[in-house]
């Protein structure tokens, strides 16, 4: 089989920023991080080319690996390679393809893969977290495991915050903690983040009223946990890498900051008063339900205004 892949500098970009993330992760968990990775990947790779296959000059979109890798790092390290196998191909499949392919998909394919695992298989997914390596060579000579192998903690640093147990700042900044792969060190992702921006491969507005959002309301729902909750889950990964997402995301620049305040919000709504202690994947998911929408009023009102000033 030949791969006939579409040549997407800005996917690449992307992918380039996280290849920080990718090493520290198996710095943490070990190498089977990057097999679960390759994995996701492959199974992106194939989901998309068997809906293109037939079709004159297709081609398998770049994107389809900032998908594999993105859904990769939001899982557990200890994720059973078939259940990521299923966010891929739900992901790519019923997350992009089935609206057109790349450019014509509303939701975050990544988001919906991750979605549909997570309540397929909570088991895997909320309950097993590994207690990572915090010294070196750490994961570099590890197959996979933490600290001990056999050791596996009983809640993620989110599900922590809920019951009133916080883990050191310096451990959440570092990322010296349990979670998801890629969704641990906020310092990496904060420079990600940036490298993004200053390439102009996301848009610094989408981040940054989604975290001012997300910090205000968290300080009115939950004060004294408003700063570790941003530190905790895939909130930060999230503004940094999903929000961004050029298709998905509002196409207007009022919309822009509408929908990162919608998330912001939502999130802290969903993890405040419902059962999931990580609510952004939802307020995602609603957010790019409700930004059609929004965009639709905004380019009315602003038409109507040019015609008024006409």
């Amino acid at each position: 089989m030949k791969l006939n892949i579409l040549k997407q500098v800005m996917m690449n970009k992307v992918l380039y920023s996280l290849i920080p993330i990718i090493i520290f992760s198996i710095y943490l968990f070990g190498w089977r991080v990057l097999t679960v990775i390759l994995f996701t990947n492959i199974v992106s790779y194939l989901s998309e080319w068997i809906m293109i296959r037939k079709k004159p000059n297709g081609k398998v979109s770049m994107a389809v690996f900032v998908t594999g890798t993105l859904l990769a790092l939001t899982l557990p390290p200890s994720i059973p390679f078939w259940i990521a196998g299923v966010g891929a191909v739900v992901a790519i499949i019923f997350g992009k393809m089935v609206f057109g392919g790349f450019g014509a998909n509303i939701f975050n394919p990544a988001i919906v893969g991750r979605t549909f695992i997570y309540i397929s298989f909570p088991q895997a997914m909320t309950v097993k977290w590994i207690t990572p390596f915090t010294s070196f060579p750490g994961g570099l000579v590890k197959w996979g495991g933490g600290i001990n192998s056999n050791l596996i903690t009983s809640a993620s640093p989110m599900s922590a915050i809920t019951e009133g147990i916080n883990e050191p700042i310096s451990n959440l900044l570092l990322g010296l903690i349990p979670g998801s792969m890629g969704e641990t060190s906020a310092i990496l992702i904060v420079l990600a983040g940036i490298y993004l921006v200053f390439t102009k491969t996301a848009k610094w507005q989408a981040i940054t009223s989604c975290i001012i959002s997300f910090l205000i309301f968290s300080f009115i729902f939950n004060p004294e946990n408003a700063f570790f909750s941003l530190l905790s889950g895939g909130i930060l990964f999230g503004s940094v890498f999903m929000i961004t997402d050029p298709i998905s995301m509002s196409k207007t620049k009022q919309g822009i900051w509408i929908y990162g305040v919608i998330v912001g919000f939502l999130t802290v709504f969903i993890r405040r008063f419902s059962l999931f202690t990580e609510g952004f994947m939802f307020a995602l998911l609603l957010g790019n339900t409700f930004m059609p929408i929004i965009d639709y009023i905004i380019t009315k009102i602003t038409t109507k205004k040019v015609k008024q000033a006409a």
